[in-house]
């Protein structure tokens, strides 16, 4: 406590100065103490990254989902058991009728035979005439009764 006082009266004591000097540290070794203290931490992490990779992982259990009809008490009473039973029966002829329809549908359409353009005489015969006329312009029918 009266330290500080001792140091205002004698600033020069011999013992003073001693502690002084012991207490003094050096620059260099003070920046030897800052990079062992860094080398320290980096080998700390490198040892728990390298430690991570050889434990092994934690595998967590996967999630137990419950399926609804594991759900389904063992137990049930003989209607329940028969509506249920029916249900199904339901669906499964259901999907069935509807499979026959689209199987008939697509026979339907199989076999039927594809319309063809009929087309009246008089139709054809104006047509003809067309074509003679057209052969007439071109000077085809012509030349085909000369080649024969």
């Amino acid at each position: 406590m009266f330290l500080w006082l001792h140091r205002l009266l004698s600033p020069h004591c011999p013992d003073c100065q001693l502690a002084a000097m012991e207490n003094k540290v050096c620059q260099s070794c003070e920046t030897l103490k800052m990079q062992l203290s860094i080398a320290n931490i980096e080998k700390k992490q490198l040892l728990e990254s390298i430690l991570s990779l050889t434990r092994p992982a934690e595998i967590q259990p996967p999630s137990t989902q419950v399926n609804p009809k594991d759900a389904v008490p063992k137990m049930m009473t003989w209607n329940v058991r028969r509506q249920m039973l029916e249900a199904e029966d339901r669906r499964t002829a259901q999907i069935l009728s509807d499979q026959r329809k689209t199987d008939e549908d697509a026979k339907k359409a199989a076999s039927k035979p594809e319309v063809q353009n009929v087309t009246s005489s008089a139709n054809i015969d104006d047509r003809t005439q067309s074509i003679e006329q057209l052969e007439k312009e071109l000077g085809i029918s012509e030349e085909v009764k000369e080649s024969a």
